[in-house]
């Protein structure tokens, strides 16, 4: 074989490698990464008194004293230690790669970052790195109205901006002002708003208002969360998105807040979270909406949480839970439940521990529910859903930033806008400037349930004292609370820090766990359980109650529908990373073609 031939061959066996590549859906062989292109990066090093710049396009940016102006895209490196500065992305800006490489700033009546309107940001907390961010309490223009300058959090990403946070270092963020982060709106000016968190260890300390805010759209991937709140822990207006199907997804740790997680949509698909709450730990309501249909969906994840005075799960809507682990404890607080839902409750996958003081449980499971049983607690819990309805966007036109006037509708996308896009990834080229839009993440709660027919989307009204609801075949999915099957009638009390088991009829245990408030009533759903067969609570040693388990003893996972408008609005993780890639592998073959004519060229003249 000639030297010629063998090149020839070795040339059509690498285009061949490079087609399959191609062929291979991008996500099995991109690795998402926090890598970044440094070369033209320019680095910036603050001080109390200047900021220093070095390497890098010295056109692209503007100093003013300590605050750093981001004028175009490209990477930047900020380091350095400042008690009065600010960094701001210029409006429409999009392709910036903002590095925090040791960086503590506290900027002062206004947000240390700040992501002006449309513009397009990666923030990353370099690897090995520990970054601070805070405010002072004039940042917020309620309590100081005579500041034009405040921006009522400590991250802020105005209206149509599309921001990622993420990076192996570590970010801590101080509100003192409002907020800790806030992003903006969707509107038909500016674009679509959106959020992503993933791959980042985050602390937020925000007494005064909310951790984490959107008014259109949030997803938080990944990561370690920690949060400290006097509001909210993390809110979005409609959607709000947690861990992705197939993934370990974030943890989420919420030692204090008034409301954990909150949205108009809340789908919850993976992570660990932990909630202590005041309030509601979940709930899927927006006061500014009116007639809208309203969804919480846990379809994956563990999630362990407890609340003094609030509703466990609350959703002004649909309640479904498909997957997963969830524990929910209430207190003795009347009227509030571990698991409530004006609409539809179904609990077709999972495991699903509820209990609590108060004097019942008003929930009404739909009539694909998997088996469950239901402890003590013959009253009812009375009317549930409502308690959780603040949490709207203030100033708001009918609560709807871009969707219809009387708040029905979700936002719409601007015309022209691309569905392909999502967030910046961190590409090796740092250009990620795009007009285009995000799409929604797989698996992500797009549609829009409505209400089962006769009940008006409402749970029954709290009977009076002495009162016991009376059988009603014509409830949907089952019999009220009270009379409901798998519960046994009989009063229970378990004392707050004390171990219980729940066992089967051979005296399997199905669940222990530890009260964390003084229990009345356990409700425990599995899809291990067996319908009919009798479930047996213990305590200390003693058997409480007795109870044969209702539902239909299958568990029909339901799969939601993403097809409708109001989905399009969700960024996904990977699919902007896919994008480059595509382009990428596109470049390299048609690279790899070149090479081969070239050569097969030079062959023949010789």
């Amino acid at each position: 074989m000639t030297k010629a031939n063998s090149l020839s061959r070795w040339l059509a066996a690498a285009m061949a490698a490079l087609m399959l590549l191609a062929l291979l859906p991008a996500r099995v062989w991109a690795a998402e990464s926090t890598a970044y292109d440094t070369d033209g990066a320019t680095a910036f090093t603050f001080t109390d008194i200047a900021i220093t710049a070095k390497d890098g396009d010295y056109t692209s940016y503007g100093i003013d004293g300590t605050a750093l102006t981001i004028e175009a895209a490209g990477t930047y490196i900020v380091s350095g230690s400042c008690q009065s500065g600010s960094i701001t992305v210029k409006k429409g800006v999009t392709g910036v790669t903002l590095v925090l490489s040791g960086l503590t700033l506290t900027a002062d009546g206004t947000a240390a970052i700040a992501c002006n309107k449309s513009s397009g940001v990666t923030i990353v907390a370099q690897d090995g790195t520990a970054n601070i961010l805070s405010d002072t309490e004039t940042n917020n223009d309620d309590s100081y109205p005579d500041n034009t300058d405040a921006e009522n959090a400590v991250i802020k990403c105005k209206d149509g901006s599309q921001v990622t946070l993420c990076g192996s270092g570590s970010l801590t963020v101080n509100a003192n002002g409002k907020n800790g982060i806030k992003s903006g709106a969707t509107t038909d000016e500016e674009g679509e708003a959106w959020l992503v968190i993933r791959d980042l260890t985050l602390t937020i300390s925000a007494p005064v208002n909310d951790a984490i805010n959107a008014e259109a759209s949030l997803t938080i991937l990944s990561g370690d969360l920690t949060i400290d709140a006097g509001d909210d822990a993390v809110h979005s207006d409609y959607y709000l998105t947690v861990g992705a199907a197939g993934t370990d997804g974030p943890t989420i740790t919420v030692n204090s807040c008034n409301e954990g997680l909150e949205a108009a949509d809340l789908s919850i698909a993976g992570g660990n979270i932990t909630i202590h709450a005041g309030d509601d730990c979940l709930n899927a309501a927006n006061s500014d909406l009116t007639g809208y249909a309203f969804t919480l969906s846990i379809s994956g994840g563990t999630l362990v949480m407890d609340t003094t005075s609030g509703d466990g799960i609350d959703s002004n809507g649909t309640l479904s839970i498909s997957g997963g682990t969830v524990v929910v404890w209430t207190n003795s607080t009347a009227d509030n439940q571990p698991l409530d839902a004006d609409g539809t409750l179904s609990i077709t996958g999972g495991t699903v521990l509820a209990a609590g003081g108060s004097a019942g449980m008003g929930i009404t499971l739909s009539g694909d529910s998997q088996p469950y049983v239901m402890f003590g607690s013959t009253g009812m819990g009375g009317m549930g859903g409502m308690g959780g309805m603040g949490g709207g966007r203030p100033g708001s036109i009918g609560g709807q930033p871009g969707g219809s006037s009387d708040g029905t509708t979700p936002p719409e996308k601007p015309d022209g806008t691309d569905d392909s896009a999502t967030p910046p990834q961190l590409p090796s080229s740092s250009d990620s400037s795009s007009d285009s839009r995000p799409t929604p993440p797989s698996g992500s709660n797009g549609s829009q349930p409505t209400p089962p027919d006769g009940n008006g989307g409402t749970t029954p009204p709290e009977l009076p004292d002495g009162q016991t609801p009376s059988q009603d075949s014509s409830q949907p999915g089952g019999q009220m609370p009270g009379q409901m099957d798998g519960q046994s009638g009989s009063s229970i009390s378990i004392s707050k820090g004390s171990t219980f088991t729940i066992r089967s009829s051979d005296g399997t245990a199905v669940y222990t766990g530890e009260a964390v408030y003084g229990a009345r009533f356990v409700f425990f759903s599995s899809a291990a359980m067996t319908s009919g067969e009798t479930y047996t609570l213990t305590s200390g040693g003693t058997e409480l109650a007795t109870a044969a388990a209702g539902g239909t003893g299958t568990a029909a996972v339901t799969t939601p529908d993403t097809s409708a408008d109001i989905a399009d609005t969700h960024p996904t993780s990977d699919s902007h990373a896919d994008l480059y890639i595509t382009l990428g592998t596109v470049a390299a073959l048609g690279a790899a073609a070149a090479v081969v004519v070239v050569v097969l060229r030079k062959q023949k003249k010789a």
